[in-house]
């Protein structure tokens, strides 16, 4: 039985039945033994997943035009605050930060660029591999921040915030609380459901049985950021679904997946801290929290169409080199990771981006193929 098992069995003996949320704050989060506080690589072929930055640097050099693009809507600010949440390694930041001072030296000199992480482990790994870019500074908590000019963004984040779990059953909804079982942990039906899950699944229509999730810190966190910014803009790039896709009837078992090098399951109960626990977004809640905290939902799309308006004009100005491509590695490796971030059978559909703004109209070149209200 590993410690943090231990621990959870312990605080469940003195305290009674947790929420699925705290069980999976402690198994991702805990400072001695969660998963992500871990030195085990967790990204790429000797991790446990893939993400958008396992292909190549083509990812940050998309975001990064797009960010020069958000500089340009806002009238060239300075400074400019680029300010990333669940930053992982630093990679993403390396690549954005080096495409920018190549590319995009007019912003470069402007931006200012910030990182909110918690974990101070994770915060030492980043410095790291920044160490020689002076422009990034951190900070362990959002409410640190002062208001803000520029961008916020997250990429694969909000996935892996803790979430309640919900079961419809007889005509009601309630909560899964987790209890000690012989040496491990079982579910646990509650008595009743919390005002702040029964407003979340307000008008939710659904088969039953029906097992899902609801992502209370998401709306939270939506929240915190709102206040934050001034002017400027929130991406939000996660996989996820629209509401009426989130709670389709063949999602009866819900979104919650565990991973594990590269394997899939779906018992969120066993081994924690060891392996990856993740929930899909439901874009709309986030969408409708952000209305509601003063943000204007400026666009909404899938990667592929993403990548389609992003990286536009970048192809125009490859096809003129195709003839001689085999001279341009560096060229003939950005379309290689172009094609894998936007096909459709390989993360093209996967990931969605959510763009939110304050106080600033008109929006990158990433949404021009967004389907309008479609969150």
């Amino acid at each position: 039985m590993s410690s943090l098992t231990e621990l959870i069995r312990d605080h469940i003996r003195s305290q009674g039945p947790v929420t699925f949320a705290w069980f999976m704050e402690q198994a991702l989060y805990h400072p001695e033994f969660g998963y992500y506080c871990s030195a085990q690589k967790r990204i790429g072929r000797a991790g446990d997943y893939y993400t958008n930055v396992s292909v190549g640097k083509a990812y940050g050099e998309i975001l990064a035009g797009q960010l020069d693009e958000m500089w340009e809507i806002l009238g060239r600010p300075k400074p400019f605050s680029i300010v990333e949440q669940g930053a992982e390694d630093g990679q993403l930041a390396a690549d954005i930060l080096e495409t920018l001072q190549t590319r995009y030296d007019k912003l470069f000199q402007s931006a200012v660029y910030r990182i909110v992480e918690p974990l101070a482990q994770k915060r030492e790994e980043q410095r790291a591999r920044l160490e020689s870019l002076a422009k990034v500074s951190w900070f362990d908590d959002l409410s640190k921040l002062e208001p803000t000019v520029g961008a916020f963004f997250s990429n694969e984040l909000l996935d892996a915030f803790p979430v309640h779990l919900v079961e419809y059953m007889e005509d009601e909804w309630r909560e899964l609380l987790v209890q000690n079982a012989d040496g491990g942990f079982e579910f646990l039906r509650s008595r009743d459901l919390r005002p702040e899950l029964k407003q979340a699944l307000r008008g939710v229509q659904v088969p039953t049985p029906y097992r899902t999730e609801v992502n209370l810190a998401a709306r939270e966190w939506i929240q915190a950021v709102a206040e934050k910014l001034s002017r400027g803009f929130l991406l939000i790039i996660d996989y996820g679904y629209p509401r009426a896709e989130y709670y389709s009837p063949e999602r009866s078992e819900g979104t919650l997946t565990c991973y594990s090098v590269h394997r899939k399951s779906y018992d969120p109960l066993v081994r924690p801290g060891e392996i990856d626990i993740t929930a899909h977004v439901d874009f709309t809640a986030v969408a409708e929290t952000a209305r509601t905290a003063g943000l204007r939902v400026a666009g909404f799309t899938d990667q592929h169409h993403f990548m389609v308006g992003a990286a536009e004009s970048r192809l125009l100005q490859l096809e003129r080199q195709m003839a001689v491509l085999a001279k341009f590695p560096a060229q003939a490796n950005f379309l290689r990771s172009y094609r894998t971030l936007m096909h459709p059978s390989n993360l093209g559909l996967t990931f969605k981006f959510l763009l939110l703004a304050r106080n600033v109209e008109g929006r990158p070149s990433g949404f021009r193929y967004a389907r309008e209200s479609a969150v």
